[in-house]
């Protein structure tokens, strides 16, 4: 009898390992076949993405507007234009009234509504700015105000990169020259007492390779961000994070092959209500796994010339089944 207890203290631990596993490997599966019913689609193709290079959008909390870039390959041309909605359809863009002269980017609109944050090169009274720093205008009833730094310790001799603004005024953003970058790094500033703090490297989310663009829920539970870490599919790829109990994010979720591509997938960006990610991608799709050969010069230049040529359009894809699944997990 003593023997037979001993063997039973022997196996409890081998069926909990085995049980776990398995409850595991039907965890992985679920994940999976949530990640392969995915569906992207292109945000309004001939007004929002077209054969031009677009990306990095922001939805007003109302949802009646929508922020993008409109740029040049290599972003060294950028201008933030914006639509409404009107009839059930993004209406034709038009340049922001602050922007059109300098290299603006990275539109985020802020939770009530009241602000939109941006990233600029435009000239500062501070000789110690110069790269791109982070700048807002504020919506008035005569439209928006001129553009205003970000106070505080966040702007300084190094450049920012994609912020997005947390409720609590908290901002992420990217960074690739700060001391202590590997290559491309998350970081954060936080708002205390109307300033901004000096920007702290987040370590959990950042590796040897780029890490860049992240985007927090509403209720914190969840980072989305791109990267090249390895794992992925060839470029930047998009992932998401889920909090754990100790505050610090945990192992991030590729978020497969529906959303990401072998080419470049970034921008991050969650709807108003959170169910839908916004993100930019340069994706060729029938272009470039078309194998017939031309022999029009006609017809190549009219199929280089459609909107999936190698340059960066906007995307959007419900992601709704996906936090249900993470929630639970």
């Amino acid at each position: 009898m003593k023997n037979m207890n001993i063997k039973y203290r022997l196996l409890i631990p081998i069926l909990f390992f085995a049980f776990s596993n398995g409850l595991q490997a039907q965890s992985s599966q679920e994940l999976n076949n949530i990640l392969n019913e995915l569906k992207v689609e292109l945000v309004q193709p001939g007004t929002v993405s077209t054969n031009d290079f677009e990306f990095g959008t922001s939805i007003s909390p109302d949802e009646n507007e929508l922020f993008f870039v409109k740029g040049i390959s290599g972003f060294r041309r950028t201008v933030l234009v914006y639509c409404h909605w009107k009839d059930g359809y993004w209406s034709e863009p038009k340049i922001a009234p602050f922007s059109g002269k300098h290299r603006d980017m990275n539109p985020y609109h802020s939770k009530d509504g009241k602000r939109l944050y941006y990233t600029s090169d435009r000239p500062t009274p501070n000789p110690l700015l110069k790269k791109s720093n982070l700048w807002y205008v504020d919506k008035t009833v005569n439209g928006w105000s001129e553009p205003k730094l970000v106070e505080g310790m966040i702007n300084d001799e190094f450049e920012i990169v994609y912020p997005t603004v947390h409720s609590d005024g908290t901002i992420h953003f990217v960074s690739w020259s700060r001391p202590g970058t590997k290559k491309g790094d998350i970081f954060v500033s936080k708002l205390e007492n109307g300033t901004y703090t000096a920007p702290e490297r987040i370590d959990e989310l950042n590796t040897v390779n780029n890490d860049a663009d992240p985007e927090m829920s509403q209720d914190g539970k969840f980072m989305f961000i791109t990267s090249m870490r390895d794992g992925g599919f060839g470029h930047y790829d998009l992932y998401v994070f889920k909090k754990q109990k100790d505050g610090k994010w945990g192992k991030g979720i590729n978020l497969g092959t529906k959303v990401n591509s072998i080419n470049m997938d970034s921008d991050p960006i969650l709807s108003p209500d959170g169910q839908t990610l916004y993100f930019s991608s340069n994706r060729l799709d029938q272009l470039e796994t078309n194998s017939e050969r031309f022999t029009d010069y006609q017809m190549l230049v009219k199929s280089f010339g459609k909107i999936h040529n190698g340059l960066m359009n906007i995307y959007k894809v419900d992601i709704s089944h996906l936090l249900v699944y993470l929630n639970n997990f």
